[in-house]
């Protein structure tokens, strides 16, 4: 299973790399995630908050971080198709702009978008779009034979 993964992912798996998304990430798995470029963006953005709440000396984090990313195939924006995109900013325009590359990267690849961010899964369920998988049902994932 590839699985897109969402900004709020990657910022709970740093603020507690022991909490279930941590888990998942040094689970040995079957399991692969993708995510737009865009996410190194938006962690180099909420990277001081981050290291707020997660009581890890900046270093640890940074490489708590280098970690993640090595788990995670970083698709360039230009790779997606510009029709998706387009598709994408109607989709999420009233939900939250910020998602239209994780909802671009869906309608393009076809891989579900894993996300803990309510907003996102009720807005886009509202629309029709069941494209979203929960942390939990990630896990469930990892010890399928």
């Amino acid at each position: 299973m590839i699985a897109i993964t969402d900004s709020n992912i990657i910022f709970s798996a740093l603020i507690n790399p022991k909490g279930k998304v941590g888990q998942v990430f040094r689970e040995k798995s079957n399991l692969q995630f993708i995510a737009p470029r865009y996410i190194i963006e938006e962690i180099e953005n909420h990277f001081d908050k981050i290291l707020l709440y997660s009581n890890i000396e900046k270093q640890d984090l940074k490489k708590e971080l280098n970690f993640i990313l090595s788990r995670i195939k970083i698709v360039e924006t230009h790779e997606i198709p510009k029709k998706y995109i387009f598709e994408a900013v109607q989709i999420v325009s009233d939900i939250d702009i910020y998602d239209v590359f994780f909802v671009a990267l869906n309608r393009y690849k076809k891989h579900k978008i894993w996300t803990s961010d309510k907003k996102l899964i009720n807005g886009l369920k509202n629309k029709g779009f069941d494209i979203c998988i929960t942390t939990d049902q990630i896990r469930l994932k990892l010890y399928k034979k």
